[in-house]
């Protein structure tokens, strides 16, 4: 048994005026429509729209990602000592000025980190002449990071720091130079 099928196509036509009318009469219905009818359209729209972002919710999350960089500059820190201590020491002069500039430089960043997660200052305070506390905290990782690698013991240590100092560039990211 055949069964018809309830929406038959429409025969091709041989000319479009019948689409164009159509397509005529759907603006003709969109510009008559009246103001009140567009009115309740808006407010559904802006139900449907995401909320506005709350400023407070905004700064504890970033204060909560200072407060990672800095704990994780801290482990970095007790990683490279705890290298150094495990080692079988006969550690050259060469390495031992790198562990202290590189044990100096995490002190500094942990500071500067916990100072950022404090609000005492941001990664966009200027310290020294145009650059930026970022700026600066970049020069330090730098050090940190090649000074750490001439302990022999700690190569992972070293490199480790470049985990906060990525979440640090990412918070500095977020925000906007000033224009001044």
């Amino acid at each position: 048994m055949v069964h018809p099928d309830p929406d038959p196509k429409p025969a091709a036509a041989a000319d479009s005026e019948p689409v164009a009318e159509t397509e005529a009469a759907a603006r003709v219905e969109a510009v008559a429509e009246p103001e009140d009818k567009k009115d309740d359209e808006d407010l559904g729209d802006e139900e449907e729209a995401e909320p506005t972002p709350d400023p407070e919710k905004a700064r504890s999350a970033v204060d909560r990602l200072m407060w990672t960089s800095t704990w994780l500059t801290v482990l970095v820190g007790v990683f490279l000592l705890s290298g150094m201590l495990q080692a079988d020491g006969g550690y050259n002069v060469l390495a031992w000025l790198g562990a202290v500039v590189a044990i100096l430089g995490l002190l500094s960043l942990i500071a500067a980190y916990a100072a950022c997660a404090l609000n005492r200052i941001t990664l966009r305070t200027k310290v020294v002449g145009p650059a930026d506390l970022f700026q600066v905290s970049t020069l330090v990782v730098v050090a940190v990071v090649i000074c750490g690698l001439l302990v022999p013991a700690s190569n992972s240590a070293a490199l480790a720091i470049l985990l906060p100092w990525a979440v640090s560039y990412w918070l500095h990211g977020l925000t906007k130079a000033p224009t001044t």
